[in-house]
């Protein structure tokens, strides 16, 4: 385990999957730990976001997999490359296992680092092959909800302030994509009511929520504000058909598998496209009010 902190806020980070485990100030612990009900804490989604139909996909007219939940990414080993008190860089540890399925040459780099009363994760993609590389990549932080002792998971909403309708993007009984949208029937304008039953069919994956979530209630006023920009979906999950204390706010690039068909990778128009040789950063952001 690998600790950061500043004058505000102390974060903790395994070096698996570079997951960030704990974030806390000294008042409150943020990050949900119970592994009897969630074995994860805010596991990294890379090269994939949530479920591929028969966990395979297809480059170039060959199959490729098995590939798990949300990717390789979570189930990497991460070396540290940079460390301050305040920040670390880590490196996934790219094992023939992986090179076995995933037909590109590739960096990828987590970076966190605190100011003041917020974390950024940054995640670093590189191009190091001479075909274009298509992936998504994608956050899973589980937050402690309630956030304050004395009150209800169903006291607090999830707000997206620059919302201008928010969508539902529609899934199957398998967790894999229909293809269509609806507006979220959850929401009331650009603010969800957090109840347990949101989450008895999976994750709520939306749209059209702009770059930024508010995790909040108007009865305290801690809160935790998380941005990600350019980024096209965020999920909102907690375990399904259970009442659990928790809540994961997802920032995604790119969606799922479809029902009926075997991913493709160069067919997917929500996924990232990276040149030989080309570099990007995807950002996220957790702050903390209290």
């Amino acid at each position: 385990m690998i600790t950061i902190q500043n004058e505000c806020l102390l974060a903790t980070i395994d070096e698996k999957g570079a997951q960030l485990s704990r974030l806390a100030t000294k008042r409150a612990e943020y990050i949900y730990d119970d592994p009897s009900v969630w074995a994860k804490h805010a596991p990294v989604l890379f090269p994939f976001a949530g479920r591929l139909k028969e966990q395979t996909f297809r480059y170039r007219g060959k199959a490729y997999g098995p590939v798990q939940i949300h990717g390789f990414a979570p189930y990497a080993d991460y070396a540290v490359e940079d460390q301050t008190e305040s920040s670390v860089r880590m490196r996934m540890i790219v094992t023939p296992e992986i090179k076995a399925i995933w037909p590109f040459d590739f960096s990828f780099c987590v970076r966190f680092t605190l100011r003041e009363n917020t974390l950024s994760v940054t995640y670093e993609v590189e191009n190091a092959g001479s075909d274009v590389m298509y992936y998504g990549v994608g956050s899973h932080p589980g937050f402690n909800v309630p956030l304050s002792n004395g009150l209800e998971f169903e006291d607090y909403y999830v707000a997206f302030p620059e919302a201008k309708g928010l969508m539902e993007n529609n899934m199957s009984d398998s967790c894999l994509m229909l293809g269509t949208q609806s507006p979220c029937g959850a929401a009331q304008g650009n603010r969800i009511a957090l109840r347990h039953d949101l989450f008895d069919h999976d994750a709520l994956i939306l749209s059209g929520m702009g770059e930024t979530a508010v995790l909040g209630t108007q009865k305290d006023r801690r809160k935790v504000i998380v941005t990600f920009p350019d980024t096209a979906y965020c999920a909102l999950w907690h375990k399904v058909k259970m009442q659990v204390p928790f809540l994961c706010i997802e920032p995604w690039t790119s969606l799922p598998g479809y029902e009926g068909q075997i991913t493709d990778l160069e067919d997917r128009s929500d996924y990232n496209r990276l040149a030989p040789g080309g570099y990007r950063e995807h950002q996220l952001t957790i702050t903390i009010i209290e």
